[in-house]
């Protein structure tokens, strides 16, 4: 017996919504994932061809998930889903970074500019300030001599953060993923929010802590935040240095170096080994070597 058109139809519509629970949106070659399963995400990256995370000068697609799959804490811890948590995050360092070398490339302008003797416009001199705010940089002096010190130090502060360090302190810090900050709060790095009010959200295991936790819109929210802290925070000097001089020497800066310089960043035990151990195990520190995004096929 035929079932009328209209029954057929509803029953179509109950059931579409639960076998297709992909939401995203395309859109200038790149793919916003809104919400998605784990499994769906895999089938996701194998048309795509996006299988390998570890190659020098690899290309990965443009997929970015605004926070990390729907049942990701039902998933069984394994080597697979380790891999996945990866490939969620590379895309998403390589597209702020792709930001930050925009900014780099308007200083680099400016500093031209400046270098060649030619006065610089105040739309110029206003951008320099509101870099340097943001990077957390500051100078008493005033005219030229202020210029070139906001330039000179921009320069070392405004440049691409490691994806082999953005990737494995966020592994860590969350237990791939596993964590209540990341999944509720997409806070990948537990940043500390110290002596304000209604602001983040209390640690679970210390209710008396005079500090919070920072809560992120989105996973990418929260990547662009760390890279921003990356690159001012005075915890970090060492890492900019060392990213100063690779880039004289034309390469990304050494990972194993730049473990070394995280012991501040957090008072878990031997932070410096495991986010060694992390990159290394994954060979994580290949990804660093100029990685680039392709539109989704």
């Amino acid at each position: 017996m035929k079932l009328p058109v209209w029954i057929c139809l509803f029953v179509f519509s109950i059931i579409l919504p639960l076998s297709a629970k992909m939401v995203s949106t395309q859109k200038d070659g790149a793919l916003y994932i809104k919400s998605t399963t784990v499994a769906e995400l895999d089938s996701l990256y194998n048309q795509q061809e996006f299988f390998e995370f570890s190659k020098p000068r690899g290309v990965y697609p443009r997929i970015y998930l605004e926070h990390l799959p729907d049942d990701w804490k039902d998933v069984p811890e394994n080597q697979a889903k380790q891999r996945t948590f990866i490939k969620i995050l590379l895309p998403l360092v390589l597209k702020i970074n792709a930001e930050i070398s925009a900014e780099r490339a308007e200083i680099e302008n400016i500093n031209k500019k400046f270098a060649s003797g030619a006065k610089l416009t105040e739309n110029e001199l206003k951008l320099l300030e509101e870099k340097a705010e943001k990077y957390d940089i500051f100078t008493r002096m005033k005219g030229d001599e202020r210029t070139q010190i906001l330039l000179r130090r921009l320069l070392i502060n405004v440049d691409t953060v490691p994806p082999s360090i953005m990737i494995s302190t966020a592994a860590i810090y969350t237990n791939w993923g596993m964590s209540r900050l990341a999944l509720q709060y997409n806070a990948l790095y537990r940043d500390e929010i110290w002596y304000q009010k209604n602001q983040g959200v209390k640690p679970v295991d210390d209710p008396e802590a005079e500090y919070t936790y920072q809560t992120f819109s989105s996973l990418e929210d929260c990547i662009r935040h760390r890279a921003v802290k990356l690159n001012s925070h005075i915890n970090y000097d060492y890492l900019r240095e060392s990213r100063r001089i690779a880039r004289t020497m034309g390469r990304p800066p050494y990972g194993p170096q730049l473990a070394a310089q995280m012991i501040d960043d957090s008072n878990l035990k031997n932070i410096a080994g495991l986010i060694d151990y992390t990159f290394t195990f994954f060979q994580l520190s290949n990804a660093d070597f100029y990685p680039e995004l392709r539109d989704v096929k």
